[in-house]
């Protein structure tokens, strides 16, 4: 198998009524270090939205709990309730580093991706791209944008609980109609003991101050506007 090569059956899915699920046999880690994690996520956003028009969508991905060397990509789309775009926000706080919350809640930098707490102050980190995109799809392959997304979000989770090596974190990452925010920002959560003993032990002054902030209601109305009546996934 070549450091590009895609098994066929990592990309077709079990269809079900409004989920599809793709199961790798491999890790996210491993994708990344094989340099394979841009081709497999280009081939499969390409499945859903150029071959099978589904461009509003949850991507959900779990490694098996008592295997994180194999995971799968859950797929919800098509729900009833799921109607509208988020609106524009006067802030997008992943697009502006300088907003005081964004910079509450920058951990780090790099040269295509920033990495948060979450800005609402919930148990989870965030990878953005730098660039303003709205889908996994607008990542460009050429000049590494999409490897460079998944390898900083495989940095992040191993700096953040390396010595968790049993566990990895729930990955979400939310398109058209799913999304409450128009930049495109994946989602990690972690488990509850992971985060009270680790994450949100070292961070906990920021996460203070972030609560502080949130309690300002138009700094809030202007980087989350009014609260959303959309049912949450993660």
């Amino acid at each position: 198998m070549t450091s590009q090569t895609i098994p066929t059956e990592w990309l077709n899915p079990r269809k079900l009524s409004n989920e599809w699920i793709f199961s790798c046999a491999t890790s996210l880690d491993d994708l990344v270090q094989t340099n394979r994690a841009a081709s497999y996520f280009r081939q499969l956003v390409t499945l859903l939205e150029t071959d099978n028009h589904i461009l509003n969508y949850h991507l959900e991905i779990r490694h098996q709990f008592q295997d994180t060397h194999r995971f799968e990509v859950i797929i919800y789309f098509d729900e009833a309730d799921r109607v509208t775009n988020p609106s524009p926000m006067p802030v997008c706080i992943s697009c502006e580093p300088t907003n005081e919350l964004s910079k509450i809640s920058l951990i780090s930098e790099q040269q295509h991706t920033r990495a948060w707490l979450d800005a609402q102050a919930r148990e989870k980190l965030i990878l953005t791209p730098i660039r303003h995109v709205e889908r996994l799809s607008e990542l460009i392959d050429d000049d590494g944008e999409m490897e460079a997304f998944w390898r900083d979000a495989v940095e992040l989770i191993q700096q953040e609980c390396d010595q968790f090596h049993e566990f990895y974190p729930i990955l979400v990452l939310n398109h058209g109609t799913y999304r409450n925010h128009a930049h495109l920002h994946l989602k990690m959560t972690f488990s509850k003991q992971i985060w009270k003993n680790t994450i949100g032990h070292r961070y906990s002054n920021r996460i203070s101050q972030i609560k502080q902030l949130l309690s300002d209601p138009a700094l809030f109305q202007d980087c989350f506007g009014q609260q959303s009546n959309k049912p949450k996934r993660h």
